[in-house]
This record gives structure tokens, sequence and C-alpha cells, in this order.
């Protein structure tokens, strides 16, 4: 399959018929306002007669701009100067067959032309000036009234085509910022799911060897068990979409399936502590954000324990509309290899893939608005806080 345009080659198409309405019908209405006004200040004869002919006048008007709309739509496509100069040239017909009709509309069916003309004629001869007479008669001559009208007419029309193209333009800056806005959302939710998938294979691995054992060692109801957790959390970390968040109840019920697998390879190790206030239990956040966490604690705080070793995780919403999450272990404090060294106060980079994956979905997910700070406990053991919005909704 082919991959999309970018937002830069989105090709150009006509602006929409109800956007070239509104504009068409506002630039008339504009002309039928602003001429009636001035006739109106004027105190022009007729002024009733007048207004019903330039209402039909308008109406053509807007009829032939709608044509001219239609003659411009094949030109969407083509380059900035074409689209001009097809505006430029198309139109001349328009704005001559818009003169000729208000010719026919003001002179040609006006009654007071005629001795409107006269009194002019005569008045002109009476002073001496037959030539400026006959130059007036000449003015009404049908041919010049439409030649005159045309030309200003043509930037009436010439103007409307402007506005054309500027809509045309705005039209497909606003569908290349929904095309790279819809673009970035299918880069961030890729990015999200193949976070996602990063399924560390040591978990597999380890999972299957302790299997193994526990069937060498004639344990089958522990290894049935096992066996029953890890199809479980797999079933259901893998079906679910990986761009979804999840409650966080639900994210706590997999981190205990892990922990239930875990456990078996750590009975005397691991002491499990979990915290998450009932107000808390719908918080949505990103599904199996804690999975690299959990799985760092135990891989360096657990394994390489020779005593009991708590893994706590624990909810809580200090701020107004922020949640907090603590994954903690009070481990050997030989460190985290993922981690060690870093300050609890300042997320810096790791040199494993746990805490830099959940770095990675949190700023693919939130932007600036999450973060995670890790660091060592003073006295023995490790803490990793995850801090996003709180949401209570949406999952």
């Amino acid at each position: 399959m082919a991959p999309p345009l970018p937002a830069a080659a989105v090709p150009a198409r006509p602006i929409d018929l109800r956007t070239a309405t509104i504009s068409i019908i506002g630039f008339w209405l504009f002309y039928f306002a602003i001429v009636t006004l001035r006739a109106a200040v004027m105190g022009f004869e007729g002024q009733f007669d007048m207004v019903g002919r330039r209402l039909v006048v308008a109406l053509v008007g807007t009829v032939l701009t709608f044509g001219l709309y239609a003659a411009l739509r094949p030109f969407a496509g083509q380059s900035l100067p074409r689209k001009v100069a097809a505006a430029a040239l198309l139109t001349v017909p328009f704005a001559t067959l818009f003169a000729t009709f208000n010719w026919a509309a003001f002179y040609a069916l006006d009654p007071m032309k005629p001795a409107a003309a006269t009194r002019q004629k005569d008045g002109a001869a009476s002073n001496g000036q037959s030539r400026w007479g006959e130059e007036a008669e000449m003015m009404m001559q049908p041919h010049v009234v439409i030649a005159d009208g045309a030309v200003t007419w043509y930037f009436f029309f010439a103007a409307w085509a402007a506005l054309h193209i500027a809509l045309g333009y705005a039209q497909d800056v606003r569908l290349a910022e929904r095309r790279a806005a819809a673009f970035r959302a299918a880069a961030r939710d890729a990015e999200l799911r193949a976070l996602r998938y990063q399924v560390n294979p040591h978990f597999l691995f380890n999972t299957l060897n302790s299997l193994s054992t526990l069937v060498m060692r004639n344990r089958p109801e522990e290894a049935e068990r096992m066996i029953l957790n890890l199809s479980t959390f797999f079933r259901t970390s893998l079906t679910a979409d990986a761009a979804d968040d999840l409650a966080l109840d639900e994210e706590i019920r997999l981190q205990r399936l892990y922990l239930d697998i875990e456990a078996v390879r750590f009975p005397d190790r691991l002491r499990i502590a979990i915290d998450v206030p009932p107000a808390l239990a719908d918080a949505c956040i990103p599904g199996l954000l804690l999975q690299p966490v959990v799985e760092n604690a135990i891989k360096h705080g657990v394994s390489r324990a020779t005593r009991p070793v708590t893994l706590s995780i624990r909810a809580t919403s200090v701020l107004p509309g922020r949640l907090t999450i603590t994954v903690s272990d009070d481990g050997p404090a030989t460190g985290n290899a993922d981690t060690i060294a870093a300050p609890f106060d300042h997320a810096v980079e790791s040199t494993g893939t746990g805490l830099r994956n959940v770095r990675a979905r949190l700023a693919a997910r939130f932007g600036d608005d999450a973060g995670i700070h890790w660091g060592p406990l003073p006295v023995e053991g490790f803490a990793v806080t995850i801090e996003l919005p709180l949401v209570h909704h949406g999952c």
C-alpha cells in the first residue's frame, strides 16, 4: 500500500458549494445595500421603482457569479499564476453579460431616459454648447453604456474571483492541517503500539524455565496455576488495543497476575504490598504502563536478594488533577542496573530499556504533562515515581 501523502502534497480542491454560496450572496447583498443607501441619501427620483429593478439585477448578478464559480472550479489544482490568469480572463464575459442586463434594466426600460436626454441636449444647445450635448447623447448609446458598465463591473466580479482564490487557499491550508494532525496521531499511535509490545523476553524465558523446574520436581498444581496465570496475562495484554488506556484497577489486576507468576519463582523472597484508594480505582492510565517498572523491581530488587523483599505499588493524588504512582522495593542497596546513580528528583537517561520505554510512552501520550522519576531510597531499595494527569473516565 502506498504511503499517505505528506501535508505539503495535499491536492488542492475547489471550495465547497456552501462556502461559494455564502460569499456570492454576501457580495450581492452588499451591492444592493450600498447602492440603495446611496440613492436614498442623494434623493434620486423613482426610488421604489429603482429598488425593484435593482433587486432583479442583483439576482441576475448572483446567477452569473455562480456561473463564474463553475467556470473557475476546474482550475482549483493549478498554480497561483494560472488561477489568476483564468480568473482575469473568465471575468470578462460575465462582466459584459451583467453590464448588458444592467443597461436593459436601467436604460432601455427606463421611461425617464428620453426626457432626461432631451433636457440635457436642449440645455446644452441653449448655452451654445452643442458639442457637449452631442457627446452626452452619444454617451447614452447602448454600446457605449454597456462598454463603460462592463469595465466597472469587471472589477466587481474580479474582486469576487480574488476572494474565491483566497478561500480556496484557506481551505487547502485547513485540509493540510487536518491531515498533518491525522499523521501525527497515527505516528503517535504507532509509537505507542511499538513501545507497548516491547515485552521483555527474559520474563517469558524465566517463566518457562520455572515451569520446567516445577514439572521436573513433580509439582503439577503449581505448574498449572503458573500456566493459567501466564495465559491470562498474555491474552489480556496482547488483545487490548495498544493505544487504549486502562482503568488503574485493571492495570493492577494485570500486575497481580504477573507477580503471581514471579511468586512461583521466588516463593520465599517476594512480598507484595498494593495500596490503591477506591477513589483512584477508575483512573485511566496507558495499558501496561507499570509492567516494565514492576519487572525492573523483580529483576534488580528481588532476584538479587537473599532475604524477603517487599515490592510496593502505591497510587496517590496529592495535587488536584494529578495522579502519582510509585513502585518501590526494599531490596539490596546494590541498586538497579537499569537506573543506578539516577537521582530521584531528576529523570536522567537510563542505560536499559525498561524505564526508557515508560518515559517514551508517557511523552508520546501526554507530552510534557507527564513524567517519570527514579532513584535509590535512603537506606535500602529503589523507587520509581510516575506522574500523569488524573482522568477518571474515558478508558
